[in-house]
């Protein structure tokens, strides 16, 4: 999108920009109807939640749930029965009320057994119980709580035999389920096609989109992937061998893992008997970011007792591209008419004059429910307006005012440049590298993807489960002399043999010492007197003449399976161990470094400062920082140049600036160069975003 202005924009513009200036975002009717309908649950969750009567408790408890909570925590608390809306704004003190509400519940002889609490980490939920724990000086552990991933997983091992399910599935992630439907294709031949045929990630991402958004195929790439419209048969094709490929290895995908369960729910009433009757209380945090499945599953469990109490922010609703349907939230009431809706609007985070920025960029949004955050810190400072030549010269403000941050004893990892898409941090990384300033990206390669560290986990799966062809297949083309021609042979001998590893058919190969190394490797490490670091010592040992074939750097990266080591040191099953690592792997720890390191950064030094913080705002939901600086501000950019053809697409890129924004909690600097130019776009006008809210709410500086 090319955008008509004067060559000669400098920041006094800022103060006569107006949205008038801007293109408007073409409604369909089809959008118009669907926006109508929400905006009139939304009008009616304001006349659910305008009388907030004042909640006096009938006993004694041993935590003052009265003094220690606001009106709106107390009353989301307090309510066990029934289905409760809980929409928290930004900084309000979600998990707190989480955590309260757990103790609550366990102090009113609710038994820890009975409650499960769905969150989209496994941190989130294991530090919510253990705060309600130390709450109430007693354990939580009882509690079911962990992600949708790992509940599903849980439950799914448990009632195997009433599901007719083998208990000892594998369970890949998105980078080993790309590699099985590469497999899947070659083996199709669709590689010898005279066209470029889409490459494996991306094969990946639309059939597991097309699960997660409950859609066929072909309206995935109509709607997201339009280029691809003349392969949509032969990516059904693909989808549907990839299924039968999956089920002959007995390996679940995440989207599997969903819709077994949500399957096995509807059709077997004696599972989802036992599995109402085991959950009769339920929690579900973040739920404007589940799918349409997820929401499913939740219903069904909840549907005997219907005791659910949903938490979440409609306004920070940012990962539709994962599949997360923002109309869940907005439909609760409509799911469930006598739901009690409860607004939490206190913000712990911020200042006030910071939200009152942040309070009229949502204020414009059309669709949602309405919120006025408030904060007991009535300090008035406002965000921070500043527009550049270009962007090296944005990116130099940026990183001066960084460093005055610091002489103001500021610590770095108190900072945060959060950006829209990656490359719009590339300035202010290489002016960084210039001035020596430590700092960590969120993203890039993370540490279960790395691969000396995925093939340790491949070796464990085979020993977990023989059948795993996307395991055998990794780890035999690391055996020198063996191809994929070769890999798959031995594979289908595998099959042949229900799992039995016996490798003499090849004794005349070349190959073959190494194979029967690799066989030793995997008798000794799969020895049930084994534990899982034991296991893993010993893979190490025949790995690391592999890897210092492949790698220079080799004793470095030993590093990190020492790291996974000792991170198997805190279980005994390796299926949960494998299961956790797949569903949710080690936390951004592991992978906080300027430049792609192998080792941890545990093992920096601890004297060293810690960094600053470069992050997308996708990455950042959750996080907060003293300061934040938003950069590249232009419209095209944020809000992305793509999401100009859709309102709902352009809504979700006004939450992500939303996002953004409240990360803050006492300095926000927004910062645009005058122009940014692609390829095929000229970008100059300021976000449009900014050009809605009222002049007041932000100091443009000169």
């Amino acid at each position: 999108m090319k955008n008509d202005f004067d060559d000669d924009y400098s920041t006094e513009s800022m103060d006569n920009i107006s949205i008038d200036n801007y293109f408007p975002v073409e409604l369909t009717s089809e959008a118009d109807k669907k926006i109508k309908r929400l905006k009139k649950i939304a009008d009616s969750i304001e006349k659910k939640t305008s009388k907030k009567p004042t909640i006096k408790l009938s006993k004694k408890y041993r935590i003052d749930y009265q003094s220690e909570l606001n009106p709106g925590q107390l009353s989301a608390v307090t309510t066990i029965d029934g289905p409760v809306l809980v929409i928290a704004g930004a900084g309000s003190g979600k998990t707190r009320t989480i955590v309260y509400r757990l103790a609550y519940f366990i102090e009113n002889n609710i038994p820890p057994s009975q409650i499960l609490l769905l969150t989209f980490t496994r941190k989130a939920a294991g530090e919510m119980l253990t705060r309600a724990g130390i709450l109430l000086n007693k354990e939580c552990q009882q509690i079911q709580g962990g992600t949708f991933h790992s509940f599903a997983n849980y439950i799914l091992r448990k009632h195997s035999r009433i599901l007719g399910i083998l208990p000892n599935f594998s369970v890949i992630d998105a980078a080993d389920s790309a590699d099985a439907i590469d497999l899947v294709r070659h083996s199709l031949k669709f590689e010898k096609k005279s066209r470029a045929f889409p490459r494996k990630s991306r094969l990946q991402t639309i059939i597991s989109k097309a699960k997660n958004c409950n859609l066929k195929i072909s309206k995935i790439v109509d709607k997201y992937f339009s280029g691809l419209g003349e392969f949509i048969e032969d990516i059904e094709i693909i989808a549907g061998e990839y299924a039968k490929y999956k089920k002959a290895n007995n390996v679940l995908d995440f989207d599997d893992l969903m819709d077994v369960l949500r399957d096995s729910l509807k059709s077997n009433a004696l599972f989802r008997e036992k599995v109402q009757e085991a959950c009769p209380y339920i929690m579900c945090d973040e739920f404007q970011d589940t799918n349409v499945v997820q929401k499913e599953i939740v219903d069904l469990i909840a549907g005997k007792y219907k005791n659910l109490m949903v938490v979440g922010d409609d306004a920070q609703s940012i990962y539709s591209f994962r599949g997360a349907n923002f109309e869940n939230i907005l439909l609760f009431p409509e799911t469930y008419p006598d739901c009690k809706v409860v607004k939490i609007e206190q913000n712990y985070r911020s200042s006030q004059g910071l939200l009152n920025f942040t309070n009229s960029v949502i204020d414009n949004a059309v669709i949602g429910y309405k919120k006025k955050l408030f904060s007991e810190d009535t300090s008035q400072v406002k965000p921070l307006f500043r527009q550049f030549y270009d962007q090296e010269s944005e990116a130099e403000f940026i990183v001066d005012k960084v460093l005055e941050l610091r002489e103001n004893n500021i610590p770095l990892n108190e900072i945060a440049v959060l950006y829209r898409a990656t490359y719009h941090g590339n300035y202010i990384q290489a002016e960084l590298l210039k001035r020596n300033i430590p700092y960590v990206v969120y993203g890039g390669i993370r540490f279960v993807e790395r691969r000396h560290v995925k093939d340790i986990i491949s070796y464990l799966r085979i020993i977990l489960n023989p059948l795993d062809a996307v395991a055998w297949n990794r780890i035999l083309k690391l055996v020198p002399g063996i191809g994929s021609v070769t890999a798959r042979n031995i594979i289908y001998q595998i099959k042949s043999n229900k799992g039995k590893i016996d490798f003499n058919d090849y004794s005349s190969k070349k190959f073959f010492p190494e194979l029967h190394k690799l066989s030793k490797a995997l008798s000794l490490s799969g020895s049930k007197n084994a534990s899982i670091p034991e296991k893993i010592e010993i893979l190490k040992k025949y790995y690391t003449p592999i890897l210092r074939n492949l790698e220079s750097d080799y004793d470095i990266r030993i590093l990190d399976i020492d790291l996974l080591h000792e991170l198997a040191t805190k279980y005994n099953d390796l299926a949960q161990f494998l299961t956790d690592f797949a569903l949710d792997p080690p936390s951004n720890r592991f992978q906080q470094q300027t430049r792609p390191l192998i080792a941890s950064i545990d093992k920096i030094d601890e004297s060293e400062e810690k960094p600053l913080i470069l992050s997308t705002v996708h990455s950042a939901k959750g996080l907060e920082w003293h300061t934040v600086f938003i950069p590249h501000l232009l419209d095209g950019l944020l809000p992305s140049e793509k999401s100009m053809e859709n309102i709902e697409e352009l809504e979700e890129e006004r939450r992500l600036f939303y996002v953004a924004s409240t990360r803050a909690k006492r300095g926000l600097y927004l910062t645009m160069p005058s122009y940014v130019s692609s390829w095929d776009s000229f970008f100059t006008l300021p976000s449009r975003f900014l050009a809605e809210i009222e002049k007041t709410n932000y100091e443009v500086l000169k």
